[in-house]
């Protein structure tokens, strides 16, 4: 007879910075499901929930959904969106007890959630979704591979489950697995023995994607580990900066079967290699005075032979919580006379309205993005011909989170020139009335342009993007515009994160037997 077990999604990563609000808005923005519903969108998608479907049905578990959401990265999530979505959670709980006995939870969270009431989010989440279930209950629970991993997290669920890939195209699989330690769990084959050992690493994320070294490294080194068959789980979490709370960074969490012996040993060679190889995710990101001198460069053709230039501005970065309305990337392209350049995203609803009313065609004297704030650079005045106009809805191609909906809100292809120089080269640029991070080609071609065809393709990103674009790109070149979510964490008026903590402190040291152990 399958048991039953009962899942959930409530996810956000959190930018103490952002001037961005997280309110319940902003997560049914994004999409909020409960009940049967959940299961209606998560069928065939790369997503937890994706992966919990296949998850139990390979393992013979009746699934009861209860509420799936995430919201665009952003600021600090309010008290009353918090409250409704954790009681979303526990209320669904209650109701699936009270139409039978649950034989376990699976949850998908991020890890770097801060609310107004609680610098560690998911703790709270998993604390009030343990005293619903009780102490006996298994609790299995993914997170993001940015996650800021907690004793206190640790210590309320069974096992957590961290992400492998970045960019993040093993949601599906980590759910996977999840259902298959569930089941494990449900069965007695297992007593977990969790060890948490977090070194003083504090690294930004422009050079932690997992086709490279040094994450590529130290996630081989977590497979080797998991290959033990006393190891249920070994995770390295990268670690989220901006959050801004004590548990902010690198952390390796190793759990075993029954043995935390064994799980503080295998945790502290695993963090030790991460301290070892620390600097390798310093750098990788270009000036603008370089970047002009690499688009310089480029062949003068209409169409790229070998793929666009892919030019990234990781400053203003929507899925590292800043509002995607920075327009120093397209001041940046007119200021180069770049031909062929074509830009997703700006968010900027008011603008795009304007767009909707003038109607394709139209010609229009505007003042493009920097409204959310001036981190992020000032309005841009453009002289812009409208193109094509669309509600901002398509599905997402992938490779990461394939099948998901995506909704931008009234959006619009831009093309723009400087207002004194109507006769300079052009720049396409997508204006959209919500922020997200553009992660598959068709962010572009559902606005009809096909980025292969494209000189340059300007991005806000960070690593997502490589899933699809990297395999399109002639070259890669990351640049730092004003904003909260680059490299530089000198920007950010940092103050709850434990120091000393490198790379912002010389001073630095990593001790192995500063552990926690369930």
């Amino acid at each position: 007879m399958p048991r039953r077990v009962a899942a959930a999604q409530i996810s956000h990563e959190t930018n103490r910075f952002s001037a961005v609000a997280t309110d319940l808005a902003a997560f049914r923005a994004s999409g909020l499901r409960q009940g049967a519903a959940v299961l209606d969108d998560a069928a065939g998608t790369n997503t937890a929930f994706g992966g919990f479907l296949a998850g139990a049905a390979a393992h013979d578990l009746d699934l009861v959904p209860l509420v799936s959401v995430w919201a665009t990265p952003s600021g600090v999530v309010a008290r009353d969106a918090f409250d409704a979505l954790a009681g979303m959670l526990t209320g669904g709980l209650r109701a699936a007890l009270a139409a039978g006995p649950l034989d376990g939870l699976l949850l998908a969270l991020h890890g770097a959630m801060v609310t107004e009431d609680h610098d560690d989010g998911e703790a709270e989440l998993l604390r009030r979704a343990r005293a619903v279930v009780g102490p006996a209950t298994p609790i299995v629970a993914t997170l993001d591979l940015h996650a800021n991993i907690s004793p206190t997290m640790v210590g309320l669920a069974d096992v957590l489950i961290g992400y492998d890939t970045y960019p993040h195209v093993d949601m599906a699989r980590r759910a996977e697995e999840a259902c298959a330690i569930v089941a494990r769990l449900i069965r007695r084959e297992v007593r977990p023995t969790p060890v948490l050992v977090t070194p003083p690493m504090l690294p930004t994320s422009q050079n932690m994607t997992t086709d490279r070294d040094p994450m590529r490294a130290l996630i081989a080194h977590a497979h080797r580990l998991e290959t033990d068959p006393r190891v249920i789980n070994a995770t390295v979490a990268g670690g989220f900066p901006p959050s801004d709370v004590v548990d902010a960074g690198l952390s390796v969490l190793v759990t075993t079967d029954g043995d935390p012996g064994l799980a503080r040993r295998l945790a502290n060679r695993l963090a030790q290699d991460a301290w070892h190889r620390r600097d390798g995710f310093l750098g990788g990101v270009a000036t603008f005075d370089e970047a002009a001198t690499l688009l310089r460069d480029l062949p003068l053709g209409a169409t790229p032979v070998a793929g666009p230039t892919v030019l990234v501005d990781i400053g203003d970065n929507p899925w590292t919580g800043s509002p995607g309305d920075s327009a120093e990337l397209v001041r940046f392209l007119l200021a180069e006379r770049v031909r062929g350049a074509a830009v997703a995203l700006v968010a900027d609803p008011a603008v795009a309205a304007a767009a909707h009313a003038a109607g394709a065609g139209a010609h229009l004297d505007l003042s493009l993005g920097g409204k959310t704030d001036r981190r992020h650079g000032d309005p841009l005045p453009v002289r812009a011909a409208v193109g094509a106009l669309s509600d901002g809805a398509y599905v997402n191609e992938g490779p990461m989170m394939a099948g998901v909906r995506v909704a931008l809100g009234p959006s619009a292809v831009l093309v723009c020139r400087p207002p004194d120089n109507p006769g300079a080269p052009g720049v396409e640029v997508l204006v959209t009335s919500r922020a997200e991070t553009p992660i598959a080609l068709n962010a572009f071609r559902a606005h009809g342009i096909e980025p292969t065809e494209r000189r340059v393709i300007g991005l806000k990103g960070k690593g997502h993007f490589r899933a699809a674009f990297g395999p399109i790109a002639a070259r890669i070149v990351l640049v730092e515009g004003p904003g909260i979510s680059g490299a530089d964490l000198t920007r950010l008026p940092l103050a709850q994160v434990r120091r000393p903590i490198w790379p912002l402190d010389t001073g630095a040291r990593f001790d192995p037997s500063d552990a926690f152990d369930r």
